[in-house]
């Protein structure tokens, strides 16, 4: 007897802040994810070209068992004094179980920003349960082809529209 097979389309992004869909400075996606801590493929959304890379370089890893794309915000004081909040581009948790809140931005952007000065803050206001250790990743931080081959190898490793279906 054949088995009736229904196609599940993937679940949604569990972002909580909703990415901007038109730019004319950067790049916009999602990608339908896969990982060990996912019931069923996933989209993960990214805002710019460095983001797409890294996720391309953390989907190719073994040690990587789940990612949350616009995690929960966190509340900190900013240099004023002032209560503000900050959303991490993603939620990293690895195999091992550490949970790595990563904050992504291009060098010149974290240099005019003293964004490195408010890091600090946010990461001391980080409870421990959100994210173990918080990491600023930049355009100096990433290696094009590195990213490039993982794009690659992760287009290599999808099924195609055929096997889906069958």
């Amino acid at each position: 007897m054949k088995q009736n097979l229904i196609y599940l389309g993937p679940e949604p992004s569990q972002a909580t802040r909703t990415i901007s869909r038109r730019s004319k400075a950067s790049l916009r996606g999602a990608l339908v994810v896969m990982l060990p801590g996912f019931k069923r493929p996933r989209i993960i959304q990214f805002e710019s070209v460095l983001e797409y890379m890294f996720l391309c370089l953390m989907l190719v890893r073994a040690d990587i068992h789940h990612i949350w794309d616009q995690p929960t915000a966190v509340q900190y004081v900013d240099a004023s004094g002032q209560p503000a909040k900050h959303v991490f581009d993603f939620l990293v948790t690895r195999t091992c179980g550490e949970r790595v809140a990563v904050a992504i931005k291009p060098m010149q952007r974290v240099i005019q920003q003293n964004f490195v000065s408010a890091l600090e803050r946010i990461a001391a206001a980080t409870p421990k349960q959100f994210a173990h250790r918080v990491m600023l990743i930049t355009d100096q931080h990433l290696d094009r082809r590195a990213a490039a081959e993982a794009a690659r190898q992760l287009a290599r490793s999808r099924p195609s529209f055929t096997e889906v279906a069958a």
